[in-house]
């Protein structure tokens, strides 16, 4: 994904090519990853999740897609495939942000 900026400085890539490169740079990272897909939800948005030790009508639909920890009281949520889909874009974000970011600091010729 290093080499992107220098090939766009050089071969002046279209925008469609500065998508697609970095997705597939990035497939055999997402492949590999055997990690945890749970995160962590923040306190304050917890009660919007499990109210009085049951699911909310919120939580109840999220179940539908991802699963919630009933057992830690809807702290935690494991996102599965959506967090590696998350990953994948966040790649995508931030290859083409710090090649944006070069270029208009002046930093690219």
């Amino acid at each position: 994904m290093l080499f992107l900026g220098f090939t766009d400085d050089v071969l002046e890539w279209p925008w469609r090519y500065k998508l697609f490169l970095p997705t597939v740079a990035s497939l055999p990272l997402l492949c590999c990853y055997t990690g945890s897909t749970s995160v962590v939800v923040p306190i304050p948005l917890r009660i919007h999740l499990m109210s009085h030790g049951e699911l909310t009508t919120l939580g109840k639909v999220l179940c539908y897609f991802v699963v919630v920890d009933q057992n830690s009281d809807g702290s935690i949520v494991n996102l599965g495939v959506f967090y590696l889909l998350y990953m994948g874009l966040l790649a995508v974000f931030c290859t083409n942000a710090i090649n944006i970011h070069a270029g208009i600091n002046g930093l690219e010729v």
